[in-house]
């Protein structure tokens, strides 16, 4: 009978040693080889929805920062430059660029609103922009004028959520064919300041002047 792979190396599968519904407290001797996937599931009803969309901020940028700091060690040679077989750089940059679209989404949601049914982060960044009034002092408009270069610098290399995530998108083109040098330890520095930006809008204000 003819085989299908030329070896083999994947192990047989125990489901219990890789994902468990419960733990036998805090006792259980297996605890430590375990994470939590989420702690928001232990919250209060009320408080869920609002916690988990935060921890999956938290989450996404605290893994860009890890992969960034992994990915500066791994080609951080003294006297040669390293170029990988592998890329730190996409994968920092799809955490990256997730991120943000839950970040927007989740303040376009603080400012009484509704965020568009897609994964356009120009378009997402433009609807909360319009939340936002007319009259900016100059510190506001040059944080807004950052950001906003930030977020169409990302959206450049991957707008919608696809071309990070795929190396060919629906009509076979390569999603990434091109020659782009990514400093990841920057681009997380960014993205956490960009978070922190966010958190600071005055959503109460907002929503009192019906933006």
């Amino acid at each position: 009978m003819e085989s299908v792979f030329n070896g083999h190396v994947f192990p047989k599968y125990m489901s219990q040693q890789v994902m468990k519904s419960q733990m036998d407290g805090f006792s259980d001797p297996t605890l430590r080889n375990f994470s939590l996937l989420d702690l928001s599931t232990l919250m209060k009803d009320e408080f869920k929805a609002d916690r988990f969309e935060d921890e999956f901020i938290q989450s996404f940028l605290n893994a860009a920062k890890e992969l960034a700091a992994a990915g500066r060690r791994a080609i951080d040679r003294p006297g040669m430059y390293v170029i990988l077989e592998h890329s730190y750089a996409i994968p920092v940059m799809f955490l990256t660029r997730h991120c943000i679209e839950l970040a927007i989404k989740r303040a376009i949601k603080r400012c009484g609103a509704e965020p568009k049914k897609d994964h356009s982060l120009t378009s997402l960044w433009s609807s909360l922009l319009s939340r936002f009034p007319r009259q900016r002092c100059r510190e506001d408009g040059r944080a807004i004028k950052n950001m906003g270069a930030f977020v169409k610098a990302v959206a450049e290399i991957d707008n919608d959520g696809i071309s990070l995530r795929y190396p060919q998108d629906k009509s076979g083109r390569l999603t990434q064919d091109r020659s782009l040098f990514v400093n990841d330890e920057e681009v997380v520095s960014y993205l956490e300041k960009f978070v922190e930006q966010l958190q600071l809008i005055d959503f109460d204000c907002l929503v009192g002047n019906g933006k």
